[in-house]
């Protein structure tokens, strides 16, 4: 099988950046640059759901396809909006919110990943996703 997966709930706790990344490394082979990507990108988007966001827990969701060396990442959160500064990788940056606090881990997002995006579920919460592509 080239294709390994992992899910996970975790408490609402600045130890969950942590927690994700044991999740990462128990699906994901180590000393590949996707990986060590992948999870610095996840322990942001963690730290950001972890801050912003509401409720006691949060679920990250991690897939690892071998063959083509990508690596998914996604964090669920029950606050269904982005905080300010927020942006998909389709859109330009603002410079008027180069001092805001917000935003700057969308930047790593925008720098590292192949791809990313926010998914809303309704009223219920969103989904932070990224990809991380073998160089």
């Amino acid at each position: 099988m080239n294709a390994h997966s992992g899910v996970a709930v975790l408490p609402r706790h600045p130890r969950a950046a942590a927690d994700a990344r044991h999740v990462l490394d128990r699906i994901t082979p180590e000393g590949h640059d996707e990986v060590d990507m992948a999870a610095l990108l996840l322990s942001e988007v963690v730290s950001n759901a972890v801050r912003h966001a509401e409720g006691p827990a949060i679920e990250v969701a991690i897939g690892y396809d071998r063959r083509a060396g990508v690596v998914t990442g996604a964090v669920f959160d029950t606050n269904p909006r982005m905080g300010a500064g927020a942006r998909s990788s389709r859109d330009e940056p603002d410079t008027d919110e180069t001092e805001l606090e917000t935003g700057r881990g969308l930047d790593l997002l925008d720098a590292v990943a192949g791809a990313w995006g926010v998914a809303t579920v309704g009223d219920h919460g969103k989904w932070v996703w990224f990809q991380v592509h073998a160089a």
